[in-house]
């Protein structure tokens, strides 16, 4: 299973359709979502265009708590984590969140085939023991290129795509 792993969009909504394209493209099924998307019409926009799965965090520059839960309740297959994500994909033992810090904790927990985060917007991957640990840059595009990150339930790897 392919999951499209996207962080930080800071409203910046002509990436994020670029973001959406790449990930279908690519055979995508589900998207995790590592905070920052900002405001609840962003949110709007990726529920329209993405009609698979998607979990999602609240990133340090969210302000509409209630609203982003309220929302996600009202869309099938959308499920709302608050700061922390801890789920089960494909038989794989998934921790998402924003801040690099609480992922590191999960990292170095050893619980987790994998752990994703958000914050830094800049794109990397590495392993912590048997944990592939990634942040997908950011869609944004403010501080570099925009990417995402695509995760390999199969391989438990990730590959960053520039969009």
């Amino acid at each position: 299973m392919l999951i499209a792993l996207f962080s930080d969009i800071h409203d910046h909504t002509t990436h994020l359709l670029l973001a959406v394209h790449a990930a279908k493209s690519r055979g995508c099924a589900h998207i995790l979502f590592m905070g920052d998307m900002v405001s609840s019409s962003t949110f709007r926009i990726l529920r329209e265009e993405w009609t698979g799965g998607i979990d999602l965090v609240l990133g340090n520059n969210e302000c509409e708590h209630d609203t982003f839960q309220h929302m996600a309740g009202q869309w099938p297959q959308t499920r709302f984590h608050h700061y922390l994500g801890n789920i089960i994909m494909d038989g794989r033992k998934l921790f998402f969140t924003h801040l690099p810090r609480d992922a590191a904790k999960a990292a170095g927990s050893g619980k987790y085939d994998a752990v994703f985060f958000g914050h830094t917007h800049q794109a990397e991957v590495l392993q912590v023991g048997s944990t592939t640990v990634a942040n997908p840059g950011e869609i944004y595009g403010r501080q570099s290129s925009p990417t995402i990150g695509i995760y390999n339930t199969s391989s438990n790897t990730v590959e960053i795509i520039r969009i």
